[in-house]
């Protein structure tokens, strides 16, 4: 069976790569890993190209990476959302639902900052650190949105890249309707959740979910953070557990509006961030905050995303 795995430029060096680990992992699983990259020509192109090619695959795998131009998770006055810049995104908040103050500007924001507590997940929150800056993401070299201006509440977003945008978001959208199983690594996972509908905390600092940091410095194949799964979920399942369980992390952006299709399965122990998501009604639609390709415990997913393909590759012959 055939899995597919996304890419993305690495804007250092300029080229479309992928970590080795996912191929490693798929290949592990049993599975044939194919590479899915964006080509130039905005999100449209990307959006007919994502149609193209849905249908030669078993599984997808979407991959880790630089942000998502908020303009598709906003609330937004019409659907021409790909001509939002982020001078009309700033307008417009920075992504959730509710008044709050952004600790970016201090200023109110009526999409910044909203998150309904878990009683479940409540944990005590630390001391805030000092904000960095982010120059790596997943491995990769990744600069500011070249377009984005200062507006601290717009600060920090990594590599937004249209085409890339387009494609995955595409890709994400008809592996769900088409059932297909589908794992979203980080980037990924978020992925998912705007392609249904839900949206994000531009930054879980600045939009005040958290002050704990979640972006750990290499090696990843250490972990850092403890996430809490839900038992019954696809995602015990997979890993044999519920309960807490290790995870390393790397990312700065997280879920807030969860799509209405999917459940979430896991949550950061610490700050009750969302850190798994996945559809209860589909075989195999799963995301996950974290990076399991880097850690050996974690391969009972990639196991699983290649036991779930290849059942699908047999049912539509």
């Amino acid at each position: 069976m055939i899995i597919g795995i996304t890419t993305t430029l690495n804007e250092a060096d300029g080229y479309q790569r992928v970590n080795v680990e996912y191929i490693n992992r798929v290949a592990a699983a049993g599975a044939t890993p194919v590479l899915l990259t964006p080509v130039p020509g905005g999100a449209e192109v990307n959006r007919r190209q994502a149609r193209a090619v849905i249908d030669s695959l078993d599984g997808l795998v979407i991959t880790g990476g630089g942000d998502i131009h908020p303009r598709y998770y906003v609330p937004a006055p019409d659907d021409n959302r790909d001509g939002m810049a982020m001078e009309d995104v700033a307008h417009l908040g920075c992504g959730s639902s509710s008044s709050s103050r952004c600790r970016s500007t201090g200023a109110e924001v009526p999409f910044c900052g909203h998150y309904v507590p878990d009683s479940a997940f409540e944990q005590a929150m630390g001391a805030l650190p000092d904000v960095d800056e982010v120059t790596e993401l997943d491995g990769r070299h990744v600069l500011s949105a070249s377009d984005s201006p200062r507006i601290p509440c717009l600060d920090g977003l990594l590599a937004v890249s249209e085409d890339r945008d387009g494609f995955e978001l595409e890709l994400a959208k008809l592996a769900h309707e088409r059932k297909m199983p589908t794992l979203g690594i980080c980037r990924g996972m978020q992925v998912m959740n705007v392609a249904l509908g839900g949206s994000l905390y531009r930054d879980l600092y600045n939009c005040g979910v958290t002050g704990i940091g979640h972006r750990q410095e290499p090696p990843y194949d250490r972990t850092t953070d403890t996430v809490r799964i839900a038992a019954g979920s696809l995602l015990a399942g997979t890993l044999s557990a519920a309960g807490t369980f290790p995870v390393n992390s790397m990312h700065h952006q997280g879920i807030d509006h969860v799509a209405k299709p999917l459940l979430v399965s896991a949550r950061s122990s610490v700050d009750r961030v969302v850190e798994a998501v996945e559809d209860p009604a589909l075989p195999f639609y799963l995301g996950v905050q974290w990076h399991p390709e880097y850690l050996d415990r974690h391969r009972g997913i990639f196991r699983a995303l290649a036991g779930a393909a290849e059942r699908y590759g047999a049912e539509r012959g």
